[in-house]
């Protein structure tokens, strides 16, 4: 049996409880209220459990480490064509971080849960196995080792846009079309691939060892220049790293630079 003890979304209950068996904890490291509730999370939990990509890697809100955040922050409240007499929130909000972090980085992180969103059967099953005392384990296999589509081990010269409408049936990244399946943890039984829609990497690297964007650039690494034109470090992030740039080597070398 399970006790649920402290949820924002289902329950009214606002302090954090201090003893817990198992913290599930979501989002990622943004702000210093962020940074603050992880630690307090962490100190109160038997085991900390990082569920969603954003926890576990940083998740798309981890993109905004491109831009220093007083540029961003001008960006989005002053400088934007609709705003009139724009003023950046300073009273009574939390303070952004420099950086937005997996939370990972912030505190001992027991077990993940990645997915945008995670697979419910995994959680249920992770969460049932910690009750039981028993390790959970997650698939180490990649989007394409649950992928059912042919491969024929010919690829296009050129990358394409979903509008041209790939070949049903056939491998997407072979077509031209930048899947991310080889770099991608599965357990979603390759739901996008499965429906003619390229991986984008949301469940972020089929080893947690490995850097997502990196071992996906290896991937194409043969026909890369061939492919992409004006790459750059946004290209490389926006197509390779976008669920998983607060983690990755790209934004840790990026922070030691900005230090």
């Amino acid at each position: 049996k399970a006790r649920l003890v402290y949820s924002q979304i289902l329950m009214d209950e606002k302090k954090l409880p201090t003893s817990v068996d198992i913290a599930l904890v979501e989002g990622a490291v943004r702000t210093d209220h962020d940074q603050e509730t992880k630690k307090a999370v962490r100190e109160g939990s038997g085991l900390v459990v990082a569920i969603s990509t954003c926890a576990c890697f940083g998740g798309v809100p981890s993109l905004i480490n491109l831009t220093p955040i007083q540029e961003a922050l001008k960006s989005v409240y002053l400088e934007t064509a609709s705003t009139v007499g724009g003023v950046v929130p300073y009273l009574d909000v939390p303070k952004p971080l420099e950086f937005a972090l997996p939370i990972s980085e912030v505190v001992k992180v027991d077990y993940m849960i990645p997915g945008c969103p995670p697979e419910s059967g995994e959680i249920f099953d992770v969460i049932t196995r910690l009750l039981n005392g028993e390790e959970p384990q997650l698939t180490e296999k990649d989007v394409c080792g649950e992928c059912q589509l042919e491969r024929k081990g010919v690829f296009e010269a050129r990358l394409k846009r979903l509008h041209e409408k790939p070949e049903a049936g056939r491998c997407l990244l072979e077509q031209g079309y930048l899947c991310l399946g080889p770099a991608t943890r599965g357990g979603c039984k390759a739901r996008c691939p499965s429906r003619s829609v390229p991986c984008d990497g949301c469940r972020g690297p089929s080893n947690t060892g490995w850097d997502q964007g990196l071992a996906m650039l290896d991937a194409v690494a043969s026909t890369a220049y061939e492919r992409v034109g004006n790459y750059e470090l946004k290209t490389h992030t926006g197509l390779l790293h976008r669920y998983t740039y607060g983690a990755s080597t790209l934004s840790r070398i990026q922070r030691r630079v900005r230090k």
